[in-house]
This record gives structure tokens, sequence and C-alpha cells, in this order.
């Protein structure tokens, strides 16, 4: 029987507006579990990735461009709140579910360093060891579980609507969809013409929003390499 995100394709089926940016990323961590398991670490990762950034906007979070992995897990953790309604100590259960998830940042925080090691998921020697089933299941368990878990939390609290005029919105990345706009061609359809930026970020902001972190982490680098040579 073909591996299963099983608490992932139930969110997929319970919820596919919230969880639809998940899908390919799901699918693709299956397919490592099931026959590539050295490829595992990096599809875990990349659904991390994106359920921070589709989690995020709901619970009101902007996160920093200089933000590391386990970052901006704590802050999507910090933002949620674990309380029990009309428990007489409510704040206690959110206080004490809150430090016990600590440690899940932990984890986060290793994969984040188990991602940096050479052959891992930057790729290395032919001959070097790579991860194993073993490992590959253990991984896909954890994500499993615990995206499952932050999906669920962060839609059943309410919260405020988000400002139609927040940093990360569309029209304050400006330099970034004039950057999308000269590398892809106008999209048209029926007479009507649309900037590819615009486009991408209507029908799909994980993606847009991943772009625009690459975007902006090559700027960076620019800019440093820019500043070496002129020292």
């Amino acid at each position: 029987m073909p591996y299963a995100l099983q608490m992932l394709r139930g969110l997929l089926d319970a919820h596919p507006d919230r969880a639809e940016p998940l899908r390919i990323h799901i699918d693709a961590l299956e397919r490592s579990i099931e026959s590539q398991p050295a490829f595992c670490l990096q599809s875990v990762r990349t659904l991390f990735e994106a359920a921070h950034a589709t989690i995020a906007p709901r619970l009101g979070i902007a996160f920093g461009k200089d933000d590391q992995f386990h970052q901006r897990m704590r802050s999507v953790l910090n933002a949620m709140d674990f309380s029990v309604t009309d428990h007489p100590e409510a704040d206690k259960i959110n206080e004490t579910i809150t430090r016990l998830l600590g440690n899940i940042n932990g984890a986060t925080h290793a994969l984040a360093e188990l991602s940096n090691i050479p052959n891992m998921r930057h790729g290395g020697s032919l001959d070097w060891g790579t991860l194993q089933r073993q490992h590959a299941l253990m991984l896909g368990g954890l994500c499993d579980s615990l995206v499952a878990f932050l999906f669920d939390v962060a839609w059943s609290r309410v919260v405020a609507e988000p400002d139609t005029n927040e940093k990360d919105s569309y029209e304050a990345k400006a330099d970034f969809n004039e950057y999308l706009d000269s590398e892809y061609d106008p999209v048209k359809i029926a007479g009507a013409v649309f900037d590819p930026s615009y486009v991408l970020f209507h029908l799909d902001e994980t993606t847009y929003d991943a772009a625009h972190l690459d975007w902006e982490a090559e700027q960076t680098t620019e800019a440093a390499a820019e500043k070496e040579d002129a020292a």
C-alpha cells in the first residue's frame, strides 16, 4: 500500500480551501518516503515552509526577511492560543502547552541544522550516505502530525481581519512585482491583460511569498558582494 500522510490528507479533505497550497508538497513528500528517501528532508522542510507562509497571515504574523527556519516556527507557535474554553485554569493550560510545544521548535531547529549538512539536502559526494527509509518515515510522521495540528489550531480561533494596508500586501512589494513582470509575459485572457505578479499573488500566494523570499535573499547576496568589491 502506498505511503500516505494520513492527517494531512484528512486536512485536505476537510478544508480544501485552506490547505490546498500544501497539496503539491504533500504529494512530493509521500513520493519521497515511498521511493526516494534521500530526498525526504528537502520535501519535509519545504512543506513546513509552505505551512508557515499559509498560517502566518491567518495569525497576523509578518516574518522578517532575515528570519531563519526555526525562528518562523517560533513566531507561529507564539501567536497561537492553546487554552481550553471555560476551564478555570485556561491561562495555565495555555502556558503549559506552549512550553511543551517549545520543544517542537527545538526539533525544527535540529531539522534546519540537518538540512545544512552536505549530502542531506544540498548535495555532496556520491560516495556519501544519505537518509534511509526509516529516517524518512520518522521525518514524515513528524511533519504529518505537526503541520496538521498547527492548521487545526490556527483556524479554530477567531482572529481579526488582516489590515488591507499591511506591509506584506501585494502593493507593498512593488520592486518584487516589477521584477516578476519583467521576467514573465503578461497573462492574456478573453482580451484582458494581467501582470504576472498580480496573477501569481491572487491565485497562489504561497508560491508568491516563497518566490519573494528567494528574490530578497538574492538581493541581499548581491548587495553584500557589491559592498565587498567596493571595499
